[in-house]
């Protein structure tokens, strides 16, 4: 088996297209950084994702406190779990971080799948910061 990978489109300036690639804008609540619509409605995230045919919604990738949340909904998907890892690029650089997550379950429909990662290296921690508020991440999840 192959990994399959799972982005939103975003329509760069040029005109050519990132596929399947979230584009978040980075927000701020309080000391949280990221995009939320769980707990909190702050950042932004743009594109259209499937995976296996399936619309994917990002809920969460918020980091608070050497924390990192990450949910998000698969349509139709009621249940089970995934392995995943995430690439985070910020737009302004182009220098791709990478993460491994793990395993990431279904905790129900308002959240769909969630985890959280503890120990965030600093390479992916140093971007959610006050100073990146209002900047673009391009994320990638893999699905190993």
């Amino acid at each position: 088996m192959g990994l399959n990978r799972l982005f939103m489109v975003k329509h760069a300036e040029s005109g050519a297209v990132d596929e399947n690639v979230f584009i978040m804008t980075m927000g701020q609540q309080g000391s949280q950084y990221g995009y939320s619509r769980n707990n909190g409605n702050y950042g932004e995230v743009t594109g259209n994702v499937t995976h296996d045919g399936r619309a994917v919604t990002l809920v969460m990738l918020s980091y608070y406190g050497g924390w990192l949340d990450v949910a998000f909904k698969e349509e139709g998907v009621t249940g089970g779990s995934r392995n995943i890892s995430l690439n985070i690029t910020p737009l302004e650089t182009g220098v791709t971080q990478s993460l491994a997550v793990g395993r990431i379950s279904y905790q129900g429909a308002a959240i769909g799948f969630y985890t959280y990662v503890q120990r965030v290296p600093s390479s992916i921690s140093s971007m959610f910061t006050a100073a990146n508020v209002g900047k673009k991440f391009k994320i990638e999840i893999v699905f190993n």
